[in-house]
């Protein structure tokens, strides 16, 4: 709820407050005659009671947590516990406090534009801090951003936060906003490389992991081997062949290269080429057949 809607709110329900004790004052009266001081002061309780549930109401009933604020950040609840190393620990420590004490400046800016960098500030250090949670050796590659980057950053959101408050808005001071917002912008751009950086070894093991399996499987047989794929290549690219000589043929004529790729078998002499082209570069030494004008690769034949 905006600061600029409560007041609204309030000025209703108290509204609403008044004219309910008013009607049922009145209701009271009616029915009951309290004429004596007792009956008098019952009916002014009971009108000040039913009033009071109806400034409530028209108000809206907050049943948000007021100390949202002193909750742990959601993006920090992943690095809760301790590693068990005393150094790893009191470098995430230190960055759990940042990122509280970020949460609450942000909490006290009413720029949204800012406030939504902010929120994802804190979405990539927990990620930074996880990171390092999961695999303490890494603790050294974000030292420094614990020592400076992030205590810097925090210097600024309150500087900015500052200025706001205290009205001052010169053009110097709206410079000054305006640079810590684009200040803002680079610095998660630094944190979202940062976090590459932490996981780049992690792809690089996984790559690493992915071609050496990839070779124990070829080195066992369990692939086909270059020079398979090119013999099966090349017989593919035999096939074609044969099949467009045995067409032209049929139909009496001349088997003429040039023709053959002028008129409607262009599409398979494509394939013929690509066929050939692939056989070749698996297999440099695989011996040519002679087609017209084209050369095509064929895989030697295995000898009994």
């Amino acid at each position: 709820m905006s600061k600029q809607s409560e007041k609204p709110k309030k000025s209703k329900g108290r509204g609403s407050g008044i004219v309910t004790f008013g009607v049922v004052f009145a209701l009271y009266a009616v029915l009951f005659h309290p004429f004596g001081f007792g009956h008098l002061l019952l009916a002014l309780v009971v009108a000040g009671l039913v009033a009071s549930i109806a400034r409530v109401m028209r108000s809206g009933l907050d049943l948000t947590t007021h100390n949202k604020q002193d909750a742990a950040p959601e993006s920090l609840n992943k690095v809760a516990k301790d590693t068990g190393n005393p150094e790893v620990d009191a470098l995430l420590q230190k960055g759990r406090d940042t990122i509280v004490e970020i949460r609450e400046e942000n909490r006290l800016i009413p720029d949204e534009g800012l406030s939504g960098k902010l929120d994802r500030l804190e979405t990539l250090c927990g990620d930074i801090f996880k990171a390092v949670y999961d695999k303490p050796a890494k603790a050294s590659q974000i030292r420094k951003f614990m020592d400076y980057y992030l205590p810097t950053t925090l210097k600024m959101v309150k500087a900015y936060r500052t200025l706001g408050e205290n009205g001052v808005y010169g053009a110097d001071a709206v410079a000054a906003r305006r640079r810590i917002d684009d200040a803002l912008g680079i610095v998660l751009k630094g944190c979202q490389k940062l976090l590459d950086n932490l996981y780049q070894n992690d792809v690089l093991d996984i790559t690493t992991d992915i071609d050496v399996l990839e070779q124990m499987l070829k080195r066992d047989g369990l692939t086909e081997s270059d020079l398979q794929i090119a013999a099966q290549q090349a017989r593919q690219a035999a096939a074609i062949n044969s099949r467009v000589e045995s067409d032209a043929q049929t139909k009496n004529q001349a088997y003429d290269p040039a023709q053959w790729h002028a008129g409607q078998a262009t599409d398979v002499a494509q394939q013929v080429q690509n066929a050939a082209k692939q056989a070749q570069a698996h297999a440099p030494q695989a011996p040519v057949l002679q087609m017209g004008d084209q050369a095509t690769a064929q895989a030697p034949e295995k000898q009994a």
